[in-house]
């Protein structure tokens, strides 16, 4: 069954200051088009109307990025939101005592920020997601709001970013030590800001490394039980980032690499001189309480010039063996009602199916087991 889902994907894939444009993969592209308020192009905010990118606004990063986490139900929820912000809020406020309740400086250094002694691995996320894709959520989410003309777009971005990051700390309360919520909120999050107004760095990320964020489409679904007795909860939401660095120039393929709570690395090759075709193998994250523990995952990838037009994961989080999503722009091109497709096929029997249009931040979803 798995052979034939794939096959039948493998078949529907093929549908601060501002900067020069980034070229998709190197390859020769239109240029950006002129956004609102502004006729020059940003780093990361291109303003495009067709895939993930027709989306975004700071509305769907704030959902996305707070609730990113609930992709691995085994290890975090919103549940007991109240209490979970409790938690967050006293760690934040005596983060001392989160710390030497865990260990000690010695082990908060050696486990969140530089594996002196090894045997751990939760610095990784926070270098590569609070930081390097923290940032860039960040830059982006300004580069919109000074598009649109929003005062202190920046200072406003970091307002926002910080809130977001706050909530998911507590979405991810569940499980997570007393000196995670000290890392991310005090460190890596506000030094991944600081490192995206670099205007270097910025640039560096954006036309070298080719850092653009693949997010899935943010679904409600209205079926699901929670312990309280009501139903509901946000499915298909995932924050996902994608660097296909250049090597040697413009050639047949680029190296792949998708990172979030899902890992894959592979190839990137050009299908026109706008549109690219990726795949990897890597591992979805099983239980986030250690991120050694995972299961074998694949992806197949489509975009138009950085915007991803359709994916397929395989074996991912959520307990799904496959995960569709179909971005707005195949159809509909341009159009505030042009739709966007979301399917996941998982174990026991479980079939979520969901539609979403462009200018709504969350789409609808219906589940069956």
């Amino acid at each position: 069954m798995m052979r034939n889902l794939g096959a039948f994907a493998l078949a529907a894939l093929p549908a601060l200051v501002t900067a020069p444009p980034c070229q998709a993969q190197g390859q020769a592209e239109a240029p950006a088009p002129a956004l609102p308020g502004s006729p020059k192009p940003y780093l990361f905010y291109k303003g495009q109307d067709y895939g993930s990118e027709a989306q975004f606004n700071p509305l769907t990063s704030f959902i996305t990025w707070s609730y990113d986490t609930l992709q691995v139900p085994d290890s975090f929820n919103d549940f007991d939101m109240s209490k979970h912000w409790t938690t967050v809020r006293f760690d934040l406020q005596h983060p001392n005592n989160a710390i030497q309740r865990q260990g000690g400086w010695n082990e908060f250094v050696n486990r969140q920020i530089l594996p002196f002694k090894g045997g751990h691995a939760d610095w990784v996320p926070n270098y590569s997601l609070h930081l390097l894709g923290g940032g860039m959520v960040f830059r982006k989410n300004a580069e919109w709001l000074e598009a649109h003309d929003v005062p202190f777009p920046y200072l406003t971005s970091a307002l926002l970013c910080t809130a977001a990051e706050l909530l998911q700390e507590t979405v991810e309360k569940t499980s997570t030590k007393p000196d995670d919520e000290i890392a991310d909120v005090y460190l890596f999050r506000p030094l991944g800001m600081l490192l995206y107004r670099w205007d270097r760095f910025a640039r560096f990320a954006a036309e070298d490394l080719h850092l653009v964020e693949w997010n899935g489409q943010p679904m409600y679904q209205p079926d699901y039980l929670r312990p309280s007795g009501n139903r509901g909860r946000l499915t298909n939401v995932s924050q996902n980032f994608v660097v296909r660095p250049v090597v040697a120039g413009p050639d047949d393929a680029r190296p792949f690499i998708y990172f979030g709570l899902t890992t894959l690395v592979g190839l990137s090759h050009p299908v026109t001189k706008s549109d690219s075709f990726s795949w990897g193998f890597g591992a979805a994250v099983q239980k986030a309480q250690d991120p050694t523990i995972t299961h074998l995952s694949g992806g197949l990838f489509y975009d138009r010039n950085d915007s991803l037009l359709a994916s397929l994961i395989l074996n991912g989080t959520d307990d799904l063996n496959v995960r569709l999503n179909v971005y707005p722009g195949i159809t509909g091109h341009a159009s505030w009602w042009a739709p966007g497709l979301y399917v996941g096929a998982g174990k026991k029997g479980k079939f979520e199916a969901g539609l979403t249009v462009r200018i709504l931040p969350v789409g609808y979803a219906r589940a069956r087991r």
